[in-house]
């Protein structure tokens, strides 16, 4: 699942690198699977000649690199689609979980077709109002850190940012979305923006796999208060932080600071 300030990390190191305004030369497809909606022949006949004009985002799967050589021997073994750019760049792609496509859309409507619109607001791009998501959470009964997950609602929030959002909010994971105050609703939305504006700053959080098309870290799990601190001293009460499978996800909070 996507977390946001990991995304807009590659984006704008993909920007930085000087790809844009770059013509594409040559296409090379690994994972055929990836391309969907027209055939592998028609993708690529479309895209040669074509110029990069811009790069955004909403939701992404996969790594991009632009330096060849920073593959680990895992990472090129996952390589699915390779763009030759008229500067001899190259944009990798790389999805060993093979959990992302490629679609080519008119720019005209993309945003109303399919994944794109299935996509939700976006937290740091657009606005967001505690007033729909409380009015959208009254009408559910599930807990708070599922709700928090799901992408068609607000998007950009995985499970990391899910158990370290709640603890700042002081809400336990397990709260029926149905039980959420209006206020407990606004911190959740200003909390979840100052901390994917905060990981943003520091490159994201490389608790796992995540480098950026550099190769390079994140620094944001030096800041992570909950997540993956099971059985270690709460920051702020000292209370030894528990876990639970929340979903099929691990989930992290303080029983003593957010208490069900």
């Amino acid at each position: 699942m996507p977390e946001l300030p990991e995304v807009e990390t590659v984006r704008q190191i993909l920007i930085s690198s000087g790809i844009v305004n770059q013509t594409i030369q040559k296409v090379e497809i690994y994972s055929s699977k990836l391309i969907k909606e027209i055939n592998e022949k028609e993708f690529v006949d479309l895209l040669l000649g074509q110029t990069i004009h811009k790069l955004e985002r909403k939701g992404m799967t996969g790594k991009y690199f632009v330096n060849e050589s920073l593959l680990s021997l895992e990472q090129k073994e996952a390589v699915s689609l390779i763009f030759h750019l008229g500067n001899g760049q190259k944009l990798i792609h790389c999805d060993a979980r093979r959990f992302g496509s490629f679609r080519l859309q008119n720019l005209t409507d993309y945003q109303q077709l399919k994944p794109y619109k299935d996509i939700g607001i976006d937290l740091l791009s657009e606005p967001v109002e505690a007033k729909f998501l409380f009015s959208h959470y009254q009408k559910r009964k599930i807990p708070i850190k599922i709700a928090l997950l799901e992408q068609d609602v607000i998007s950009g929030i995985g499970n990391i940012y899910a158990s370290e959002i709640l603890f700042v909010t002081k809400i336990h994971p397990l709260k029926k979305t149905n039980e959420l105050t209006y206020s407990e609703v606004e911190k959740i939305v200003s909390a979840a923006q100052s901390i994917l504006k905060e990981a943003l700053k520091l490159g994201g959080t490389s608790a796992f796999d995540f480098i950026n098309p550099l190769a390079q870290k994140g620094n944001y799990q030096t800041k992570l208060k909950v997540y993956a601190r099971t059985k270690k001293p709460c920051v702020v009460c000292a209370t030894l932080i528990e876990s639970k499978e929340v979903n099929g996800r691990g989930t992290f909070f303080c029983p003593q600071c957010q208490k069900l």
